[in-house]
């Protein structure tokens, strides 16, 4: 017998990913790259878990969450260095595994609060100021017609199998593992073997421009939900 929330989860997913892609491809790859920066994934996680778990649990998570947008901004800034040189596959998994190593640290070593935060805002700022420089012109990138139903499909599993195991991995690391890039690696690799490692620079920039809107939004929310 399906709940309203499990409902909710089937529909709040697809209607953030559809405003997305529609956007995207009204005003182009560049706008792209600065939604996904945006927290089309971990908004709704959240928004799930606090009416899953209770408003306190929400709270962690949150922490979670923070902890992993240091992950994600090692994933771009690496993957982006590796698109120069690689191609997109071992791009991709170069970027990948730093983000998970970068993700377990973060979870393992116990910092403050002000401590973590502080801690992304300087790895933000390091990367972006030490950002991979592409020669490669930048070309109009027409999505495939596959590539939106992807995009619903992975945020609508990562969606529902995340909030089924946050009680039994605790809210910290359902938090981080919730910011994995799964959306930028498919859009990533994909502009890379179909336009070259410039078109996935520059999506993985805009990510990194807009990603403190989302940190400031995180932050916001776990100060709420306590």
């Amino acid at each position: 017998m399906f709940t309203s929330l499990f409902y909710l989860k089937i529909t709040v997913a697809p209607l953030m990913v559809l405003s997305v892609s529609f956007l995207q491809r009204s005003f182009g790859e560049r706008f792209g790259g600065w939604l996904l920066g945006l927290p089309i994934t971990t908004g709704p996680f959240i928004f799930i878990i606090a009416i899953q778990e209770g408003i306190t649990f929400a709270g962690h998570t949150t922490r979670g969450v923070l902890l992993g947008q240091i992950a994600l901004i090692t994933f771009c800034w690496s993957y982006a260095y590796a698109a120069l040189r690689r191609p997109w596959l071992q791009a991709l998994a170069f970027g990948t595994i730093i983000c998970l190593l970068t993700g377990f640290l973060v979870t393992a070593v116990k910092l403050p609060v002000v401590m973590s935060d502080l801690l992304l805002i300087v790895i933000w700022g390091i990367a972006m100021r030490w950002w991979p420089r592409s020669n490669f012109p930048e070309q109009r990138i027409l999505l495939p017609k596959w590539e939106l139903p992807v995009r619903i499909l992975v945020t609508l599993s990562l969606l529902i199998s995340l909030s089924a195991l946050a009680p039994h991995i605790g809210a910290k690391l359902a938090g981080a593992l919730s910011t994995y890039p799964v959306i930028a690696s498919v859009l990533g690799s994909f502009n890379q073997k179909r336009f070259g490692p410039g078109a996935t620079i520059a999506t993985l920039r805009g990510l990194m421009q807009t990603l403190p809107i989302t940190m400031a939004i995180i932050f916001f929310l776990g100060l709420v939900l306590r």
